[in-house]
């Protein structure tokens, strides 16, 4: 009798546990389905005139430096006050700052602002999780697909920093939320946006605003995170699409989404006929003189030059570049810094595929204007540029400056290159190339870090300038004192119709009668000499 009682209310309580376990369950169902309803709501209407605010645990403190009084705090941001200083972490934690675009790119980004101490994120992202793309997210886990990655990375947010004020808005940004996102005086911005409509509009809100923004390229379909940069939206590309473009204005044609690839390489956008069937080349009457190409299509561009024609291979191109597009549409051509990669991609976007086969992206577009193909990512890589973010914005907060590396497109051959022209030089001019204390890893150090691939005559050796430089044809490095050997602390770079002017004059001569430039020049290689303890 005693072994029934007792087995019954073994079994009472295994069923009690299983019901209660199941109506918990049903309930964190419901408020994900709650959450995920709220992101839905935002994608209904694509111009995003409503957004759900998502507040969670509400933290109602005003953002202020005092923050760091608190022990814990103190304690755990306690590797960055030695880092920084205690001062300089007061202004990091004292700030606001707004990512927009919390996929892997803004994801790190953010995650890494908080455990820096920011005092204060705004965290904007209209998409949910998904499973897909759990390869690249900081934090978001299986649990997670589903719900929006504003709220995703609040909830994470809290447990690892709970003094910081989260804020997360599950909204697509438009012109009709700008204000709503930018407004509240922001400290820095992180354009993490994967459409190109959408982060050309955020650029160019913050350009007029005055706010101070970081923005990202793709990292899709690279791998190799050695050739990450962060520089100037001036220097953010390798092809020399600007100088193209004037010569497709100078004979009156219009831009399109073509490209022209002389020997696999990005040249320009090229004009399209409306009317036009497929083709594999195109011919215009441009000059000549722009296009390099293999020895191969040399012969061709031969035959073709024979007619006062060139030849020029056109390949499909998916949209024009968010630098082209900030300077035709809204007249900004730099001022913004970037994160970008000098890689070549190794994929291209995946063809689409719909249910009954080949059809179009754009019937299946949930928002106007989004890209529906796929492109695939190596999750490593956007977390690098995550980090990069994080990084920079980090330390111009603090106050602390950091010597980003100069955007020079150079490899080693061309090191050689003027490392050779220099000997040769030597001993034509001075009779012997003894007196070449330099080697090429030296003379890599000179070209890209002294004088960023430019001539030492250019005004602003650190603008770059819209593309990268890509050749040593012009330049060549020569003594800047001519009764010092050709140190790594005498030698400047120039282009050769600049070198006969200079050999000809003595230092006193440029000190009168340019002190500019003799002050930029001085400044450059006094560098040089504190670098390596000269």
């Amino acid at each position: 009798m005693e072994r029934g009682k007792y087995l019954a209310l073994v079994g009472g309580g295994a069923l009690l546990g299983s019901v209660s376990t199941f109506f918990l369950l049903r309930l964190l169902q419901s408020q994900k389905r709650g959450v995920s309803q709220c992101s839905k709501n935002v994608t209904a209407d694509f111009n995003g005139a409503e957004g759900c605010s998502i507040s969670g645990k509400k933290n109602d403190r005003v953002v202020n430096e005092d923050l760091l009084k608190d022990e814990i705090v103190s304690e755990q941001l306690t590797r960055n006050i030695q880092f920084f200083g205690f001062e300089s972490q007061q202004k990091v934690t004292g700030s606001y700052v707004v990512v927009i675009g919390l996929g892997g790119v803004g994801s790190h980004a953010a995650t890494m602002l908080l455990r820096s101490g920011i005092g204060k994120l705004l965290l904007v992202d209209f998409d949910q999780v998904s499973l897909s793309s759990l390869n690249r997210h900081a934090v978001a886990t299986r649990a997670d697909v589903g719900i929006s990655k504003a709220q995703c990375l609040k909830e994470y947010f809290l447990s690892v920093f709970p003094e910081c004020q989260v804020n997360a808005k599950v909204l697509l940004y438009d012109s009709s939320t700008e204000e709503e996102i930018l407004s509240g005086d922001p400290d820095f911005v992180l354009d993490c946006i994967d459409n190109i409509d959408t982060k050309v509009a955020l650029l160019a809100a913050c350009v007029r605003r005055g706010l101070k923004v970081l923005s990202a390229t793709g990292a899709g379909a690279r791998a190799d995170p050695t050739r990450i940069r962060i520089a100037d939206l001036r220097e953010s590309t390798n092809d020399p699409l600007s100088r193209a473009m004037s010569i497709l204005q100078q004979n009156n044609l219009n831009s399109s989404s073509r490209s022209i690839y002389p020997n696999g390489k990005r040249l320009c956008e090229v004009w399209e006929p409306q009317n036009r069937s497929k083709y594999v080349f195109m011919l215009k009457f441009l000059n000549c003189s722009c296009c390099y190409f293999s020895p191969v299509m040399l012969l061709l561009l031969l035959q073709f030059c024979y007619w006062g024609c060139n030849l020029f291979i056109v390949q499909e191109e998916e949209e024009p570049s968010v630098r082209h597009r900030l300077r035709k549409d809204h007249g900004i051509e730099g001022g913004i810094p970037v994160v970008f990669s000098l890689e070549k991609p190794k994929a291209k976007l995946l063809p689409f595929k719909g249910p009954s086969g080949e059809e179009n992206p754009a019937d299946y577009q949930i928002i106007p204007g989004f890209r529906v193909r796929i492109i695939p990512v190596l999750g490593t890589i956007p977390a690098i540029f995550g980090q990069f973010m994080a990084s920079y914005v980090v330390t111009e907060l603090a106050g602390v400056h950091v010597q980003t590396e100069p955007v020079v497109n150079f490899d080693m051959d061309h090191y050689h290159t003027l490392h050779q022209r220099l000997i040769e030089h030597e001993e034509s001019v001075y009779g012997t190339s003894t007196e070449v204390l330099v080697d090429v890893e030296e003379v890599m150090y000179i070209v890209k870090e002294l004088w960023n691939g430019r001539s030492a005559r250019e005004k602003h050796v650190k603008d770059v300038g819209r593309g990268m430089w890509r050749s040593v044809n012009e330049l060549m490095l020569v003594r800047w004192n001519s009764t010092k050997p050709a140190s790594i602390s005498n030698l400047i770079l120039l282009k050769f119709k600049e070198v006969d002017e200079h050999e000809t004059r003595t230092l006193d001569d440029i000190k009168e009668n340019e002190p500019e430039f003799y002050s930029r020049v001085t400044a450059v290689l006094r560098r040089a000499e504190l670098d390596f303890g000269l």
